[in-house]
């Protein structure tokens, strides 16, 4: 998905890259806060300050604002975990900064993560740029699967997709028992290394 949803052609102005902008910021408070069905454009367009037809100058419908905001979200938590991969040097230390840069990010974006991650493929279940988004967390742990076990015999896609389901259920467990951050990381990280070493 460009990162600027302009028509074919056209240069986005400093006042169109501020409107999107603003846009995007509104679309990210009511689709997290609301949800993607109870969110209209026009409901976009007033968060953000601007009239409604605005809102379509930049996006085709809601479904494009949606995956456009999924995107934006992933960028970022893709790059919170990346910044924070490129400063660990064992396995042991990848897996730990892996869990706590999903549960960080969770923590201080509520509802960001589902919203993200998951509802893409609610929403545009046909979209091939919806399952793309959703599959691009674990294709980011497939990649460090890949370095840590490079002899592995297991499909470095669905082991991570694996993790990825895990972590999340093992977020959910942890928030409704009140287990702190630290041993929530240290049994999820200390599992996932052991359970990966191959001999």
């Amino acid at each position: 998905m460009p990162a600027l949803p302009l028509e074919s052609g056209k240069v986005a102005t400093g006042s169109k890259v501020a409107t999107l902008d603003k846009l995007r910021v509104a679309a990210r408070e009511l689709f997290v806060e609301l949800g993607y069905h109870e969110t209209r454009p026009q409901d976009i367009a007033r968060q953000a300050g601007l009239a409604s037809g605005t809102f379509y100058l930049h996006f085709a419908d809601k479904q494009q604002a949606f995956l456009d905001f999924a995107e934006q979200a992933q960028n970022e938590l893709m790059a919170f975990m990346q910044h924070r991969l490129s400063k660990t040097e064992t396995s042991r230390e990848r897996w730990g900064c892996i869990c706590s840069a999903v549960i960080d990010f969770g923590a201080d974006h509520p509802g960001l993560l589902q919203a993200a991650f998951i509802d893409p493929v609610f929403v545009a279940p046909k979209d091939d740029n919806a399952w793309q988004m959703y599959d691009r967390l674990g294709h980011l742990l497939s990649l460090v699967l890949a370095e840590e076990s490079p002899s592995a015999d297991y499909d470095f896609e669905l082991i991570s997709h694996g993790i990825c389901g895990m972590l999340r259920h093992a977020m959910i467990y942890a928030g409704r028992s009140d287990m702190p951050r630290e041993a929530l990381i240290e049994n999820m990280s200390t599992f996932i290394d052991r359970g990966l070493k191959t001999s």
